[in-house]
């Protein structure tokens, strides 16, 4: 899984067995650690949710999917989850969920794992 952000923006980009995972256990997770013990942590949840949320807590960003908009994306040609979440002082958050595309500097190995057959035709798209 991949995680990128941007001023009140986040974006997930999933594999084939992370959405595998994801469907089996109902999460799927990653860390980047950093010296002294300092985890930042980023985790997609699938379960009985109303609608699309994200929270941070004790260095996780979670974000939780209700699980019928899951299971109709991960089984489906549907890229991505998208959504925004409001919070105080008309701010929001923007979430962005996609099925993770080969590069073109990524190895046939590990296109394996993207959903190529998904891709834009244009190969400078990645």
């Amino acid at each position: 899984m991949k995680f990128r952000c941007t001023s009140n923006s986040i974006r997930f980009r999933v594999r084939k067995s992370d959405i595998e995972l994801l469907r089996k256990v109902g999460e799927i997770s990653d860390q980047v650690q950093f010296a002294g013990g300092q985890v930042f942590g980023y985790a997609l949840r699938q379960g009985a949710y109303a609608e699309l949320g994200a929270s941070f807590e004790s260095g996780q960003i979670l974000v939780r999917i209700p699980v019928a908009q899951a299971t109709a994306w991960m089984d489906s040609e549907e890229v991505g989850i998208s959504g925004v979440i409001p919070f105080g002082d008309g701010q929001t958050l923007q979430i962005l969920i996609e099925k993770d595309f080969p590069c073109r500097h990524t190895s046939e190995q590990n296109r394996q794992d993207t959903y190529f057959e998904l891709a834009p035709e244009d190969p400078s798209v990645c």
